[in-house]
């Protein structure tokens, strides 16, 4: 169930290959890294997540607990039709497992814009963590940047021409262009 809600022929491989990781919580988070430390050399209850240095580095926590995290996910789900779904990642998981198979325009933007939001959660965690380097500490940039590689994702795509997929690709600021009148589209 969960291939298909992560691998779906529009999705951005590097977005899937991370939330791959995510589900089978295999993301090198600072919990995942103590269970490694046989030594007792080092002290990983003295790290924190760095994006609001007030909860643990962990799956649970950077998916979409953090303070940062869930500011940005509530900046980001109501674009993708998901303004009723919670900030926390098993609320996200079953969502996602609901659509896995649907080819709806809805779903699969649905898809890639979890799928980009942890990438990109992910990788200012990883810029904060190893350069010491952050994009804003406004969460509005980075929203934006999640929103413009959806957006650009979606422009290499054609939908099926119905009222429902004109409404979506106005509220994304889309060309009509995209619409085809053949049945196999997404």
């Amino acid at each position: 169930m969960t291939f298909k809600m992560v691998w779906f022929p529009q999705a951005i491989p590097r977005h899937s290959f991370l939330v791959w990781l995510l589900i089978h919580r295999k993301l090198k988070t600072q919990d995942i890294m103590s269970k490694w430390n046989s030594s007792g050399n080092a002290n990983f209850s003295l790290l924190c997540c760095s994006l609001c240095t007030l909860g643990t580095d962990s799956h649970g926590h950077l998916f979409f607990e953090c303070n940062y995290a869930n500011q940005i996910w509530i900046g980001i789900r109501d674009k993708a039709g998901m303004g009723m779904v919670q900030n926390k990642w098993d609320d996200i998981f079953d969502y996602l497992v609901g659509i896995a198979h649907s080819k709806m325009a809805e779903h699969v933007i649905a898809k890639l814009v979890v799928n980009a939001t942890a990438y990109f959660v992910w990788e200012e965690r990883n810029r904060r963590l190893f350069t010491n380097k952050r994009r804003s500490k406004d969460k509005d940039q980075l929203i934006q940047v999640i929103l413009t590689t959806v957006q650009m994702k979606l422009t290499t795509m054609k939908f099926k021409s119905t009222i429902q997929v004109a409404q979506v690709l106005q509220d994304w600021s889309l060309p009509r262009g995209l619409l085809v009148a053949d049945d196999d589209s997404g």
